[in-house]
């Protein structure tokens, strides 16, 4: 018995096969015979075509499949969402062992780099054996194994480049090992990237079609990747297997952050136009960091598959360990004396990347006079009077436990094959931590003027001017943050020795939850095989109990909580494969699943206020999104590598999650004899309901019989049109975040004479990031488009050479309100570059 990736029944393992001379190739084989002999809407992609790709880690891999959009964060891809569905509306799985994400269940796909990878595999239908926490897609990250690799392999790769913005390096390390034999493998493998990159910033807030503020920033941040694998296998004979696997992935992202903000809305004289204003004496502030974001999961799966009698059976146990953790002790400089006000006037604001002209404010409000003084061409980066620390701190941490164990037997019933499977899992998941909120804050300035010590933050101001590709009409220069913030420390010390700051106050007691699930699952299902015709279907049952603990905080009164809650759903789901003859396959199914809420959505705590009669927190008692729906597909399997496919879905979503105002409505609020069951209650809720409906087309081919020239010329092309929306508890239908109309992903590739080459083009049309109250208040992100490239050239049989380019358009990312006339951001990041070097032995 032979372990495969994800199911016996979903895919099947392939002969080895040689890639070096034809990588693209060999693995778009590989991956249209594992959807071809799939019993689910599958799409998978083999670890040769993620290593080929210009960003080689899950995201940019899952982002080149039929209607998979990527949400990117400073031009580095980084969620997923399927079908254009919220993120967390996809579930994660090793090896076939689900495992909650480090961020409020959702996974971060850019922390698993290709070294680790076997395949990735994209279930678009879930059957009863697999977990049923997933709405729109169940991706299964595929791990190596070695049993029957008699000739061990190594293989390795260096890389370095560097970001055009800023000009920060960026480099990239791995390494991989696979020994087996006939009853043993060994495969581990380690990987690791840095990038330096600077971002180029611009938000902008609105009112009543106004600007209220004009936002400016430069981010330098260094973020590194480092990740590692284990898995040992053991087959003592040919119906049974042992194996032990451990993954091990850690992101890190140090930040710096320069900021500045004029509040347009707060100027002494003047008015500020959709375009274009002149406004005198304009407050101003600085937001300045220098903080960390840490994120890492660790899965580990001990497994045993053996036969008794007509029965296979397979055991699983899992233990994952995530944080995910952030500190931002962020300083606010805020101005305080008038005559330090700029004033200024602005052209081109629509745009994102308004041009203003800086002045002095002539302030001499005793003689009658506020007006524009000088013209200025550089920012007062140390005309503050006041300096407030923010200590930003939160994170979430959880232990997750699986055991599982599936039994399965085939057998014949007339002229039918049947196999069937039956199963058990117990998840037991506990997870803590606290929300992103600002505590409190920290008047620096008087604090350390109270104990008669200095603080000054103007001094940390360089002479290293901003790097920009938005012409802002003035010159800005960075700030040493790094040395601001061991300044920030050593003032925390101080203070704290004086009694002036409690070093634990960066928590918000009612943002503080802990939340333990469990989850018992049991499942049926049946696979019938007959002639061209095969159906799949059964039933699964999840029980769930959910215990959320937490703090009502009341004035100066914290009082715990405790609360539980429980339900118990049934997923049925038949699956209908017919071939309609040898090259065509015809898939029918009808399907169901949940989408269960973030830890920090479930929390019980909550910040009271009698006086405004309000409570703001979590809401223990919110109930999953449960969905129901259909998919139809037909697909041509017109030559060895190719694949023309058409489908359609539909989803009925009910209870979506939604944060809103409403009234408490019970009493789990209450305290000290007081009824809050009429307050008004911000939190987050289940509004109405909701669907999703999809077309998906896909065209994979590399056409024979070109001439020479030509030969090795191919190409793979999808398109996924997409609408959802939903019911928000006030009546008003939105669409889902994150539902572009249409999403494309595209390469055009060219391989022989040991030359690989790949063109990538990626475009989704505009969709909504967040609900806003009414329709002028919603938030989106501008239609987006990405060009990347690769090129690999096989030097000999061990050595060849890469270039990666990335983002070769220098596409930026734009969000509005309302109307793309409203911009709220501008963001730059700039093509970024790698040469490398791989060995194969």
């Amino acid at each position: 018995m032979s372990q495969q990736s994800e199911y016996d029944e979903n895919v099947v393992t392939l002969d080895a096969v040689t890639v070096s001379a034809s990588p693209i190739f060999h693995s778009q084989q590989e991956s249209v015979d594992l959807q071809r002999r799939a019993k689910t809407v599958l799409n998978v992609i083999a670890s040769d075509a993620i290593g080929n790709f210009p960003d080689q880690n899950a995201a940019a891999a899952l982002a080149r499949l039929p209607a998979v959009a990527v949400q990117r964060d400073q031009g580095q891809a980084r969620f997923i969402q399927v079908r254009g569905a919220p993120a967390r509306w996809t579930s994660v799985a090793f090896d076939g062992v689900n495992v909650i994400g480090a961020e409020e269940r959702i996974f971060r796909f850019d922390s698993v780099p290709s070294a680790i990878i076997d395949k990735l595999e994209v279930h678009k239908t879930m059957t009863p054996d697999m977990p049923a926490e997933s709405i729109s897609g169940r991706v299964n990250i595929a791990t190596s194994s070695a049993i029957g690799l008699l000739d061990p392999q190594l293989s390795s790769e260096v890389g370095y480049g560097n970001l055009e913005l800023g000009d920060g390096l960026q480099r990239r390390a791995s390494v991989k090992y696979i020994q087996g034999g006939e009853k043993w493998g060994v495969s581990v493998s380690a990987t690791h990237f840095r990038m330096d990159q600077t971002t180029d910033n611009r938000e902008f807030e609105w009112a009543d079609g106004a600007p209220t503020s004009i936002d400016f920033r430069s981010y330098k941040i260094t973020r590194q990747n480092n990740a590692g694998s284990l898995k040992l296998e053991y087959a003592p004979s040919e119906d049974s297997l042992f194996y032990l696997s451990t993954v091990y992935s850690e992101f890190s992202d140090d930040e710096q952050r320069n900021q500045y903000v004029l509040t347009l809305e707060d100027a002494i004289g003047g008015a500020a136009g959709a375009d274009t204003g002149n406004l005198i004496g304009v407050p101003m502030r600085g937001m300045l960091e220098y903080g960390q974001y840490r994120n890492s999961t660790w899965t580990n799966t001990a497994g045993f598959q053996h036969a008794i009698g007509d029965w296979d059976l397979q055991w699983k146990a899992n233990f994952t360990e995530t944080d995910s953790s952030t500190y931002l002790p962020i300083l606010m400089q805020i101005q305080t004396d008038p005559s330090l006000f700029p004033s200024l006037s602005y052209t081109g604001l629509a745009s994102g990347t308004p041009i203003i002209d800086l002045y002095a404010t002539d302030f001499r409000p005793s003689e009658g006079i506020v007006g524009f003084g000088a013209p200025q061409r550089q920012l007062n980066q140390a005309g503050f009077g006041m300096d407030l620390l923010l200590p930003i701190d939160s994170g979430t941490f959880s232990d997750a436990y699986t055991i599982s164990v599936d039994a399965e037997r085939a057998f014949a019933a007339g002229e039918s094959d049947v196999t069937l499977k039956l199963g058990l899992q117990m998840d037991d998941r506990q997870a803590d931590g606290n929300t992103f909120t600002v505590a409190n804050t920290v008047p620096l300035s008087p604090y350390m003027a109270a104990i008669g010590g200095d603080w000054d933050s103007g001094r940390f101001v360089t002479n290293d001017a901003w790097v920009s590709d938005f012409d802002l009409g003035f010159t800005t220069h960075y700030v040493d943050n790094i040395g601001l913030r061991e300044e920030i420390d050593s003032a925390l010390e101080t203070l704290s020795a004086a009694g002036l700051y409690d070093p634990s106050s960066g928590v918000s007691p009612d943002s503080v939850f802990e939340i333990q699930e469990e989850i018992k699952s049991t499942y049926a299902m049946a696979t019938i095989e007959s002639g061209k015709h095969q159906l799949v279907t059964g039933l699964r049952i999840e029980q769930v109990d959910i215990t959320s603990s937490g703090n009502l905080v009341a004035g100066d009164a914290i009082v715990p909580q405790e609360i539980g809650n429980d339900y118990t759903d049934l997923f049925p789901s038949v699956h209908y494969n017919y071939d309609l003859n040898n090259d065509t396959k015809l898939r029918l199914a009808a399907v169901s699943g949940i989408g269960r809420p973030d830890f920090g959505e479930l929390r019980y705590s909550a910040s009271i206020s009698d006086t405004d009669e309000s409570v703001i927190g979590g809401n223990p008692l919110l109930d999953p999104e449960r969905a129901y729906g259909v998919d139809a597909s037909i697909e041509w399997y017109f030559s060895k590598s190719s694949l023309l496919s058409a489908g359609f879905f539909h989803r009925e979503v009910e209870d979506v999650i939604f944060d809103f105002t409403t009234v408490v409505g019970d009493g789990r609020y209450d305290s000290g004899g007081i009824d809050r069951s009429d307050y008004q209650y911000t939190t987050t809720l289940n509004g109405g309901d909701g669907s999703l409906s999809g077309l998906e087309f896909n065209l994979l081919h590399r056409p024979l019989g070109l001439p020479d020239a030509l030969d090795g010329l191919g190409m793979q092309v999808n398109l996924a049109l997409l609408d959802g929306s939903f019911d928000t508890p006030a009546g008003r239908e939105a669409a889902f975040p994150g539902t572009s109309d249409a999403v494309i992903n595209s390469s055009l590739f060219y391989e022989n004479h040991g030359f690989s080459l790949r063109l990538s083009y990626q475009w989704r049309d505009d969709w909504l990031d967040d609900v806003g109250f009414g329709d002028a208040d919603d938030i989106y992100w501008k239609a987006t488009e990405r060009v990347d490239f690769s090129a690999r050239y096989q030097v000999n049989d061990v050595y060849s050479i890469y270039f990666d380019a990335n983002n070769l358009t220098d596409e930026r990312g734009i969000r509005y309100q309302a109307t793309v006339a409203q911009p709220v951001e501008v963001e730059g990041f700039g093509p970024r570059y790698m040469l490398g070097l791989r060995a194969k032995f």
